[in-house]
């Protein structure tokens, strides 16, 4: 079985940086960010997760 490449993400809500979130691409990331945030439950509502965006993050602006 192949293992797929993780790669590190910041996740935003909004224009707003929540934090950080390996994945295996932005979705994946943005799935697992909802996860741990406690909201599971919206993992279907394409509404409440069209709020949140993300791109790879980038040392020294969203980590150190």
């Amino acid at each position: 079985m192949k293992k797929s490449k993780m790669t590190l993400f910041a996740i935003y809500k909004n224009g707003i940086h929540l934090g950080n979130e390996k994945g295996k691409d932005i979705d994946d990331a943005i799935n697992k960010y909802l996860v741990a945030s406690f909201f599971e439950e919206f993992l279907d509502d394409l509404e409440f997760k069209s709020l949140y965006s993300g791109k790879i993050a980038m040392k020294s602006i969203h980590y150190s």
